[in-house]
């Protein structure tokens, strides 16, 4: 007997126990659930009666939120994603504070926006509706494009209100819920309410606020809590919440802003009934790009590149691989048509790339790499993310981060990153907008991660001027100057164009002299593109120099000037992200008049990791010799480098705006 009421003991206690669990589970979910959302179309009195924080802010967001559902249709599993956007106006003369874009994946019907609704809430107590007719949508490039649409009858003091519905049929990762902006935002809250079959990792970039996170169980069964009858699942929705989100401002010299706003990106991580853990890694992604994206299909299957690649390594007999590589990739480089998109996989043929009709840049060097293959030249695809599209999250391991394709080739242990769609360039320069970056190297039996930086990929240029300054201003001399890198294709681009070669000269070194006579001009090596562009030429400029009582008011900087700097202000927090390396070297040598003289004797070299900027003065009588170099060595810097970039770029066009006298 004593041991029924033992039993009948502890099947009480755990009766009770599960149901105070239930309960308290309940209660949770229900108190956890008591953060009212922002009700569409009632817009609080407080809302008018917000004032401006600061010039700087012409608009604010005052409630930024997103509801992610999922629905089964048509034998697949649809996400459903609810936007409802609210935004309080201060400065109707700014464009963004009524203007606005809706981006979504339209490539292979991924995303659609299934409803759009807008209204303008007037100080007064009217409201405009937004118009169906006003709305445009926009192809941005071959994956995306946006629903835009400008904001009816905004004031000053109005409150700009929409929600907007997407459905999304790729469920393996969630688009990115994006906390900071450009202006401040109030309030921004993302809820994922789960189906049993599924549920996300998420990944916080670059956000240091409070994020309050929780997971609320909602309990909807009217079935008795009874531990004998069974119960439903509760219905799981989890949220991520924030506050007074500050701006992200956009700086010059960054990647793309995204790099930097604060956001959460989703991943998905269970999958299955019973769900099942999902592996996520860069094995798996490349195992999908080869099932599904893979390049080397269509690389293969270029037969017209194969029988070009074949006449072209014939003709040039037993030349080294190097020679032919370069002979390929002129030859395609003068043919293709890049139509300006960037995509990391092309189904194109290579009949059509080499006819030059409109192609994209992964149709172009998928060709490239069949023709270098074809002459036994170990070539591979290289997948990239362009500065537009963001830097690569290695910890993210996502297909869709690649919105690119170049090719890496190697010979004699010596690699090459080239791009055939950069018009007038040549292996190891490629576009600025891909510099910089992490490639995906695709081999056919693995892969490989590595820098996308080429050593010929950099602003270069080296100028000589020798030159003589005469009583009344004027200067006359010769200019020497070696160009290479981006500054070689800029002129081989304008000589292709149909420039002259004054032209030239005055569009690269002379922009500032429309009275300045040019003579006996030579532009080499514009055929040669494994040699430096090499342009001399003599010049005159009448009243270079102003003439006073006392002497003559002389600018140090002939060529080479910079008027402003690129940085808008001493202060900055984003990392700096310039186009490329640069290298400047100018040298004057400058004779003065007779009986003329200068005290110019103040060495200076601004240096710290990465960068220098190095100034030689070396005066004797009535001759004037100086030396200006700048060389910085990489691209990317860190916020803490900022002052001394600063410094740099600051005394750069101080000296450009600066004027010496010369005394008599």
């Amino acid at each position: 007997m004593s041991s029924k009421f033992e039993l009948m003991a502890f099947l009480l206690d755990r009766f009770f126990l599960i149901t105070v669990f239930i309960v308290l589970l309940g209660i949770s979910g229900v108190s956890a659930q008591h953060v009212p959302d922002a009700e569409f179309g009632s817009i609080p009195d407080s809302l008018f009666q917000m004032q401006q924080p600061g010039n700087d802010t012409p608009y604010r967001i005052t409630n930024k939120e997103l509801d992610v559902s999922f629905q089964e249709a048509n034998e697949s599993i649809v996400a459903v994603l609810e936007h409802h956007i609210r935004i309080k106006v201060f400065d109707d003369s700014v464009r963004e504070a009524s203007v606005v874009a809706i981006p979504y994946y339209f490539d292979n019907d991924m995303e659609r926006v299934t409803s759009l609704e807008a209204y303008t809430y007037l100080p007064s107590g009217e409201r405009a509706a937004l118009s169906e007719q006003d709305i445009r949508t926009i192809n941005i490039n071959s994956r995306y494009s946006v629903k835009e649409f400008a904001m009816p009858a905004v004031v000053e003091g109005a409150v700009i209100e929409y929600r907007y519905t997407i459905e999304r049929r790729y469920i393996e990762e969630l688009p990115d819920f994006y906390l900071s902006h450009e202006v401040p935002t109030d309030n921004a809250k993302l809820t994922i309410t789960y189906p049993k079959y599924l549920r996300y990792q998420s990944f916080i970039e670059n956000f240091e606020g409070k994020i309050k996170h929780d997971v609320v169980y909602t309990d909807t069964s009217s079935v008795p809590k009874v531990f004998t009858i069974p119960q439903p699942q509760p219905i799981v929705t989890e949220r991520w919440m924030a506050r007074d989100i500050p701006p992200v401002k956009e700086e010059a010299y960054i990647s793309t802003l995204d790099d930097y706003r604060g956001k959460i990106k989703f991943l998905l991580s269970e999958f299955g009934i019973p769900r099942q853990q999902l592996e996520n890694n860069w094995e798996v992604v490349v195992a999908r790009i080869r099932d599904k994206t893979d390049p080397w299909e269509s690389i293969n299957k270029n037969s017209a590149a194969k029988v070009k690649s074949d006449s072209i390594e014939q003709a040039l007999d037993i030349a080294p691989k190097r020679q032919i590589q370069d002979s390929i990739y002129h030859y395609l480089n003068k043919r293709v048509n890049f139509s300006g998109q960037h995509t990391a996989f092309s189904q194109a043929s290579g009949k059509e790339v080499l006819a030059g009709e409109s192609s994209s840049q992964a149709a172009i060097n998928q060709t490239l790499v069949a023709m270098l293959r074809a002459a036994d030249i170990d070539a591979h695809p290289v997948l990239i993310s362009t500065r537009k599209s963001g830097k690569i999250n290695m910890d993210f391991p996502s297909f869709y981060q690649f919105n690119g394709l170049m090719v890496r080739s190697e010979i004699n242990g010596e690699s090459y990153l080239m791009d055939a769609g950069f018009p007038y360039s040549q292996p190891g320069l490629i576009p600025v907008d891909t510099y910089g970056s992490r490639g995906l190297v695709l081999r056919k039996d693995g892969y490989e991660w590595i820098d996308i930086n080429p050593d010929k990929s950099l602003f270069d240029i080296q100028v000589q001027i020798d030159g003589q300054l005469e009583r009344n201003g004027t200067i006359k001399g010769t200019v020497d100057a070696v160009q290479q890198g981006y500054p070689a294709q800029i002129i081989r681009q304008k000589k292709a164009d149909g420039n002259s070669e004054s032209e030239i000269l005055r569009q690269t070194l002379f922009d500032g002299y429309p009275q300045m006579r040019i003579s006996d001009i030579k532009v080499n090596n514009a055929e040669k593109y494994g040699q430096p562009i090499a342009i001399t030429a003599d010049f005159e400029i009448e009243n270079y120099a102003t003439s006073f009582t006392d002497g003559l008011k002389f600018r140090p900087l002939i060529v080479g000037y910079r008027n402003e700097n690129p940085f808008s202000g001493p202060d900055r927090n984003l990392p700096i992200t310039l186009d490329a390396p640069e290298k400047l070297d100018l040298s004057y040598s400058i004779e003065l008049p007779a009986g003329y003289t200068i005290a110019v004797n103040d060495d200076r070299t601004i240096r710290f990791s990465g960068a220098e900027f190095i100034e030689r003065y070396d005066n004797t009588s009535g001759q004037l010799n100086y030396r200006y170099q700048i060389n910085i060595d990489q691209r990317n810097f860190s916020a803490d480098y900022f002052p001394s970039l600063y410094k740099l770029y600051n005394r750069w066009v101080e000296l450009s705006n600066s004027s010496w006298l010369i005394e008599e």
